[in-house]
């Protein structure tokens, strides 16, 4: 079965050092989607930071659009799924059933075991840093709900040259004026030492 995609779909905020555009390497991931009803996609890569002992976590989640019999018709989750899988190398993806599929039809039992196996750096090194390959946007994102902020890393990874991160910096410009980021002020930020996990009714950026 052929994989589906989308039409179209081929600095510092405060004091923290570990905010804005930061070296990174994945270290593994998790597939939460069957914890949540909603989430037909809900994947997690932990990510370590360059001379930091905490790792975050970079979330793509959310759900498909689909037609009477089942078929996947779209869904913005699908675009941030398949542009994360491009800054990584990955050619997998899912079907018109949402299944999971190597780009050669091959299905996919277990996608976060797929992923920790083809796409984490130096995840087979246990208690050691994994190469930091990437850039990622770190920063606060806030919960209406309770007036917090939590720790949270944008999907779009590039490359660590300087070029992925001027490449890096323009998408986050482009994505904060167009109001598809959205950052805590410093009065909700947590502390830069705390990790928090984002609750579920947080939804990513488009």
């Amino acid at each position: 079965m052929a994989l589906f995609k989308p039409k179209g779909a081929t600095s510092d905020g405060g004091g923290n050092k570990y905010t804005g555009i930061c070296e990174v390497g994945i270290v593994r991931f998790e597939d939460k989607s069957a914890d949540f009803d909603w989430a037909d996609v809900f994947l997690v890569a932990e990510i370590a930071i360059k001379d930091s002992e905490y790792t975050r976590n970079l979330k793509l989640r959310g759900s498909f659009d689909k037609d009477g019999s089942g078929n996947i018709t779209g869904g913005s989750v699908l675009n941030r799924l398949y542009k994360f899988f491009g800054d990584i190398g990955c050619s997998a993806g899912v079907n018109i059933k949402g299944e999971w599929e190597a780009e050669d039809g091959t299905p996919i039992k277990d996608i976060a075991k797929y992923l920790t196996d083809n796409h984490a750096e130096g995840a087979s090194l246990p208690g050691m840093d994994p190469a930091m390959t990437h850039v990622a946007y770190l920063y606060k994102e806030p919960n209406k709900k309770t007036g917090q902020a939590y720790n949270a890393v944008h999907y779009r990874l590039m490359p660590n040259t300087s070029a992925g991160k001027v490449d890096l910096a323009s998408h986050v410009k482009w994505m904060k004026t167009n109001g598809y980021l959205k950052e805590a002020d410093a009065s909700t930020a947590t502390p830069a030492n705390q990790t928090q996990k984002l609750p579920a009714s947080v939804e990513d950026a488009l």
